[in-house]
């Protein structure tokens, strides 16, 4: 009785051990490491008879934290454990690979040798690592082991799995999917394999049937991690930014944290234009010493947008001193010269805006930043000198001829004036600005009103606006007061009493409307 009650004992121990391995590998997978290390840490206390194994899978959670050192620490106490034990040679290649690749292939053969060749969880590994971390042509290696593995154990599903993986990134998309289909057919429902045909349908540009396996995954797991990470990332690639910051807050809420994985949730933020929130993520990034120099490019954006010119300027300085020449972009000598242009440093400014255009001619909207920095300061020649780069560059956009048009006018140019409003009217007939602006430069060049060039244009200005006199009361009051006094000059007390009287009607306590009544 008592060595059946031993045996008992014995048998809840392995299976508690077992359990345990299985709960580990799945934290591996949904990449809460923490836990999964904490657990084989506790193995090699209650399990000394495996802890070469056990070390094995401690190593391989910090190879995939990309912390080498610490993973091959691991690895080579495995080996002191246990020297027939291969799967720590297998992990010794992993390291040396990446540094010396004659080395980490001699580990990897040892692996082979030492199991001749037949052990599945050696080929697995050893596939893995050639599908995640090497170039295309070296995954005829992992099909070749998993091919391998496959044969040797056909009821396998995580070898089938690996090989579904292989074909995708060979560009065998046929195979990949048959791969994947043996697999879930071994498989009880499971969120990696939901995760992984998600991926199949993204790289193929399905993005319903992406969402679709997506959300199934989740469904059978709603803290598997990995899969709010994919999710984010394809609601990226469509712009969907509001919706990639809700699966990344999951990710991060289900994963270790991780301040690669921080980045790409600040930078989301970014793009979905929340710059303050953006903000407090990379303010804790940089506190962390965070190793990214394009930090520093999306905080000093960032600082721009939300009004803190000072702090842009410095985060802008240190990406332009730290990152390469070649990475510089359009959007980086933007922001600088705008940052610049609002401390009042108008020629370094105007120098980095200009560059932007230089690195990007669609931009040549910045010449129209610079002209619209000049016009705010009453500067009209020069703000003439740039609108109109941007107007004979754009020549179909309204709003730059418009803004043209009005720097001409103020700087007292009024046939060049008149020549940018014509333009307006032609592109854009039913708005009333082009006709406004018009009248205001015809009104000019006819300053007593004889000739009334103004009117026809004050008169559309009545047509258009009429619709909305709420909207439009200044612009028509200003309309009917040059028809009244048009009225007046030209001796018709009838038509000007009519226009005095629209104006009360808008407004009727304008005085200048009551003083036009009582003229004979």
């Amino acid at each position: 009785m008592k060595y059946i009650f031993v045996l008992f004992l014995n048998l809840l121990f392995v299976c508690g051990t077992f359990a345990q391995n299985d709960q580990a590998q799945s934290l591996v997978e949904k990449e809460c490491y923490n836990k999964a290390a904490a657990i084989y840490k506790s193995l090699l206390k209650t399990d000394a008879k495996k802890a070469a194994t056990y070390y094995y899978y401690l190593g391989d959670i910090y190879w995939r934290k990309e912390k080498n050192d610490s993973a091959k620490y691991y690895f080579m106490e495995g080996v002191k454990n246990d020297e027939t034990n291969a799967l720590n040679y297998v992990g010794i290649g992993k390291v040396m690979m990446e540094k010396n690749s004659v080395e980490g292939l001699r580990s990897f053969n040892k692996a082979l040798q030492m199991t001749k060749e037949n052990d599945v969880t050696i080929l697995n590994a050893i596939a893995e690592f050639y599908i995640l971390k090497t170039p295309k042509d070296s995954l005829v290696r992992a099909i070749k082991y998993l091919q391998k593995a496959t044969e040797e154990e056909p009821k396998n599903s995580y070898s089938w799995m690996f090989l579904g993986d292989a074909y995708g990134r060979h560009g065998e998309g046929t195979k990949q999917v048959e791969c994947y289909n043996k697999a879930d057919a071994l498989f009880h429902p499971q969120a990696l394999l939901k995760m992984k045909y998600g991926k199949l349908y993204t790289a193929a540009r399905n993005f319903d049937l992406s969402v679709k396996y997506y959300k199934e995954g989740l469904a059978l797991d709603s803290t598997y991690g990995p899969i709010y990470h994919e999710l984010g990332e394809l609601y990226s690639k469509f712009k969907k930014y509001d919706l990639s910051i809700q699966n990344y807050q999951l990710y991060l809420k289900y994963i270790d944290y991780n301040t690669d994985v921080e980045y790409r949730y600040a930078s989301f933020l970014f793009f979905n234009k929340d710059y303050k929130d953006a903000l407090v993520e990379l303010t804790k990034l940089e506190e962390q010493k965070y190793d990214n120099v394009f930090l520093y490019r999306l905080k000093g954006i960032s600082d721009y947008e939300t009004g803190n010119y000072d702090q842009a300027q410095k985060d802008l300085d240190i990406f332009f001193k730290k990152a390469d020449p070649k990475i510089y972009k359009a959007m980086d000598y933007e922001y600088y010269g705008k940052t610049l242009l609002k401390k009042g440093q108008d020629s370094l400014a105007i120098l980095s805006m200009e560059q932007a255009v230089k690195l990007d001619t669609s931009r040549v909207d910045l010449y129209g930043d610079i002209g619209s920095y000049y016009y705010s300061k009453g500067n009209y020649p020069q703000a003439i000198a740039y609108m109109s780069k941007q107007a004979a560059l754009t020549p179909n956009d309204a709003q730059i001829f418009l803004n043209t048009g009005k720097a001409y006018y103020y700087s007292q140019n009024y046939p060049m004036a008149d020549s940018c409003f014509a333009k307006v009217i032609s592109l854009k007939p039913n708005n009333h600005l082009g006709y406004l602006f018009r009248a205001r430069v015809s009104s000019s060049m006819d300053p007593e009103t004889k000739q009334g060039l103004a009117k026809p244009y004050y008169d559309k200005v009545v047509e258009i606006c009429s619709a909305n006199t709420a909207k439009y009361k200044t612009e028509l009051i200003e309309a009917y007061e040059y028809t009244g006094y048009y009225y007046i000059v030209n001796r018709d007390k009838v038509k000007s009493d009519a226009a005095w009287n629209k104006i009360l009607q808008l407004d009727p306590t304008n005085k200048k409307a009551a003083d036009g009544l009582k003229i004979k």
